[in-house]
């Protein structure tokens, strides 16, 4: 039985295409030995729920999870993300990762950031499911 799910956080530039996404995607997932199976989330910004983004969701079989900048800033990152400068968020693909995977109990830990091209950063986020205890990285409000 598999104990792991992965979110991945993405962030990316408004003229990047399906097949751009889609590619750093696969090229991200090899590299770090995962799944397409183990992936049971597409993390981003709210205002990043884009046709190409759902395009690559339903290619995919992987929903999309969506995160309001309150529910991002509300987030321990790691990195500082040109997101602060342009949209006034901490991050996306960080923090939208950590936000989809702390989604249910269990014990969370972040795995790696990698930027494809300046023009999309992923972030994946590892959920082990069957632990006890949890990440407490995120405000409530």
């Amino acid at each position: 039985m598999n104990n792991r799910d992965f979110y991945i956080g993405l962030g990316f530039h408004s003229d990047v295409d399906a097949g751009e996404i889609e590619q750093a995607i696969r090229e991200f997932l090899e590299e770090l030995d995962i799944e397409q199976n183990e992936v049971k989330g597409l993390c981003t910004v709210d205002f990043k729920n884009t046709e190409e983004l759902q395009e690559v969701s339903t290619k995919f079989g992987i929903p999309i999870l969506l995160f309001t900048r309150d529910e991002i800033n509300c987030v321990d990152v790691r990195s500082r993300s040109a997101a602060m400068d342009a949209f006034n968020i901490k991050g996306v693909a960080e923090p939208c990762a950590i936000l989809g995977a702390n989604r249910n109990k269990g014990k969370i830990k972040f795995v790696k950031r990698k930027s494809f091209n300046r023009r999309i950063t992923l972030a994946v986020v590892l959920k082990e499911r069957d632990l006890e205890g949890g990440n407490k990285r995120i405000c409530y409000r």
